[in-house]
């Protein structure tokens, strides 16, 4: 499985109506300035999967990657951010839960605490947990966010509360958040561990003015000077009893394909699919933790006539939990991917990460590259068939199959990127994907990728 596999994703179009800084202005006096706009992504895909026994090597695909109606304004100082999904970008299939299908995004409102100095964010926002996830769709410039990057440590969008400013070259953001993206009100936390879900992010800015919560790889303001920031961020949670299950025990089911690079919530960490150990939910007490941590810079210079950017990162993650002696009633016979489940043994998985990206240009054309590595645990399974929980006999014909033998790094080069700024408000984006070393899953139906 761990072959090497060679993914050649050419002539990736992306058209999309994208505003460089707002919405189209609606309304606004001395007390209300109010905006409101929309966004329209499609993307087409030829793709080459070099080791598939089933199908066609050669595949054409289409997708909606965006459909989006959003209004930001700002009253009496006090601002606000709202943007919803429509159509078919709705992820019916991969995102539904106890609430119905999630396709709300932004929804929050920001507090002035300390004029230009601290603001409080209340609401639903993007955690920006690391800058690939925190980057914005509608300024991105790629067809798609990193599908390896964003498969193993995107942050998903979350409830919370939030403070973010700065002082001097110094700035920050820290919250609090929900843990869950559809927790219903009879899910509340019935046993609380702590801490409950909490991010950080602190660093040293020169000049980068990008909303801290939506990130720009595009479209920002031309530098007139060296402009630099380097930022250090994590986010913690120790898992928690809610309702019938527990806070990453309702996430786990919304990455729930091998390559659903969903932006909406999760990551491979969260996922049943590739954490086996999920299983534990609902076992009370949970005994689970999980956290990410990392840095990441940003350079934006002038070049002659144009603009030169330099963005990388770097990632860790982690996840632990110990079997609760609820779970081990079985003990020797029972197993979870054919280790004997007992009372007090932990199990863990680890994945780390880097990124690199630069471009060149400015309107009306843009090229760009990106590198991506990650290196997955060997512990990461996949489940063919019936999923298989702790305390279940686990079997290889309808439980967990290893997805990495080993931990060998798995690549991802696009390159070129090429954006042409058809207007303001439109572009069009050719590229050339190639992932590298990537494993794939065989079913009767043909080969799936992980990324």
């Amino acid at each position: 499985m761990k072959t090497f596999q060679k993914v050649l994703m050419a002539a990736l179009l992306l058209l999309g109506f994208m505003p460089r800084a707002h919405a189209a202005e609606i309304f606004k006096n001395d007390d209300l300035d109010l905006d409101f706009g929309g966004r329209i992504q499609l993307m087409g895909a030829a793709e080459l999967v070099t080791s598939d026994p089933v199908r066609d090597h050669f595949r054409l695909f289409l997708w909606n990657e965006s459909d989006r109606l959003f209004t930001t304004g700002d009253y009496k100082g006090y601002k606000w951010d709202f943007e919803v999904e429509f159509g078919g970008e709705t992820p019916a299939s991969g995102t539904n839960g106890s609430n119905g299908v999630l396709n709300l995004y932004d929804a929050n409102v920001d507090i002035p605490l300390i004029p230009d100095m601290v603001t409080a964010k209340i609401g639903q926002f993007k955690v920006p947990g690391n800058l690939e996830s925190a980057v914005y769709e509608g300024s991105m410039l790629f067809t798609e966010k990193s599908p390896l990057y964003n498969l193993f440590f995107n942050q998903g969008y979350d409830c919370g509360v939030a403070l973010y400013g700065h002082i001097g070259n110094l700035d920050g953001q820290a919250g609090l958040v929900q843990g869950a993206p559809d927790l219903p009100q009879r899910y509340l936390p019935e046993i609380l561990n702590f801490p409950t879900p909490l991010f950080l992010r602190i660093g040293y800015n020169d000049g980068i003015t990008d909303n801290p919560f939506k990130a720009a790889e595009t479209g920002f303001d031309k530098p007139t000077k060296a402009e630099f920031a380097i930022h250090l961020n994590g986010y913690y949670s120790a898992d928690q009893n809610a309702g019938h299950s527990d806070d990453l025990g309702l996430g786990g089911g919304y990455l729930a394909t091998f390559n659903a690079n969903n932006n909406l919530y999760g990551n491979v960490l969260n996922s049943s699919v590739f954490n086996p150990y999920l299983g534990a939910a609902g076992a009370s007490p949970v005994t689970a933790n999980y956290w990410q941590a990392g840095m990441d810079f940003q350079l934006r210079s002038p070049m002659g006539d144009t603009t030169f950017n330099l963005t990388g990162m770097a990632m860790v993650e982690h996840y632990d939990m110990t079997v609760p002696q609820a779970m081990a009633y079985e003990t020797q016979t029972t197993s979870l991917v054919g280790q004997p489940v007992l009372p007090g043994q932990q199990y863990s998985l680890n994945v780390g990460g880097g990124m690199i990206e630069t471009s060149v240009g400015d309107n009306p054309w843009e090229i760009a590259g990106r590198f991506a590595m990650v290196i997955p645990d060997t512990n990461m399974v996949g489940a063919y068939a019936n999923r298989k929980l702790i305390g279940t006999p686990a079997t290889p014909a309808t439980g967990y199959a290893p997805i990495f033998t080993d931990n060998s790094p798995i690549y991802e080069l696009t390159i070129p990127s090429i954006t042409w700024h058809i207007n303001s408000d439109c572009k069009l984006v050719a590229e050339t994907m190639f992932m590298i070393n990537t494993p794939a899953v065989p079913s009767d139906d043909g080969t799936y990728l992980v990324a």
